[in-house]
């Protein structure tokens, strides 16, 4: 988990988590307008940011990532209207990731790949949570943003090539019956395509552990809504991108599958 901090001063450290917080506030806060917009057909930067009651633009200090929120109570400061709880969660998962990515990767070219593929799970996870969509645009942002991440690590194309392929035949042959043909192409379940992207993200090596991840976060998820009466399934997004960003921020996870065999 500390990887690449170990060597480091105290001071160091604690510099590095400082700035990793506020940069991942600041890309939540973004991610925030993603999950608002997107679902609704417009685009991200044809106007300033404002409220989605009651259209007023926002000022600065509206903006400021969770203690805006918090301080307003998840209220609009003009409206009144409250808006969803998930755009704080979006904005401290976000600024998680990035702390966690920090110390495990410091600030190169893994923590850039990692946090993007992160966002964009989160983003993904947050949609879903709010509109019941999963959204094609976003798993196609993380479909590349893991292979870059997968080619980076394995000076290779191969491993997250395969690794896909094999979490495509595996999807195609569980939901086959779900597989649907527009024009001349057959369409997998979002389900299947959600397993594909995770074998790109994860590689052909990490394949075992990801589909244990899924299933347990995904039994998780189906228990706790049954303890509590929930009427709503389980998001599939929420347990996907657990399984997905465990193994690709902490590799020696395989590791520990493979002793325990």
């Amino acid at each position: 988990m500390l990887d690449a901090v170990h060597a480091m001063t105290f001071s160091a450290i604690l510099c590095g988590i400082i700035w990793a917080t506020a940069l991942g506030f600041a890309a939540g806060n973004y991610a925030c307008s993603l999950v608002h917009r997107l679902p609704r057909g417009r685009l991200i930067l044809d106007k300033k940011p404002y409220c989605g009651s009651c259209g007023t633009a926002l000022q600065v200090r509206d903006l400021f990532p969770v203690f805006s929120a918090l301080m307003l109570r998840h209220r609009c400061r003009y409206c009144g209207v409250k808006y969803p709880v998930s755009h704080t969660w979006t904005e401290l998962l976000v600024g998680l990731l990035y702390v966690l990515a920090y110390l495990q990767y410091n600030f190169s070219e893994q923590f850039l790949l990692i946090t993007l593929v992160g966002i964009f799970l989160i983003t993904l996870a947050a949609i879903e949570a709010n509109e019941r969509i999963v959204m094609g645009r976003i798993m196609l942002c993380v479909l590349v943003f893991g292979a870059l991440y997968r080619t980076l690590q394995d000076h290779t194309i191969y491993d997250f090539f395969n690794g896909g392929l094999v979490a495509m035949i595996i999807g195609a042959a569980i939901w086959r019956k779900k597989i649907k043909m527009e024009g001349h192409v057959y369409i997998l379940p979002k389900i299947a395509q959600l397993l594909t992207i995770g074998g790109v993200c994860v590689g052909l090596k990490g394949m075992p552990l990801f589909l244990i991840l899924y299933a347990i976060f995904y039994a998780a998820d189906w228990l706790i809504r049954k303890l509590f009466r929930s009427s709503n399934p389980p998001l599939m997004t929420v347990s996907f991108g657990l399984a997905v960003i465990l193994p690709v921020l902490y590799p020696k996870l395989e590791m520990l599958l493979t002793l325990a065999r």
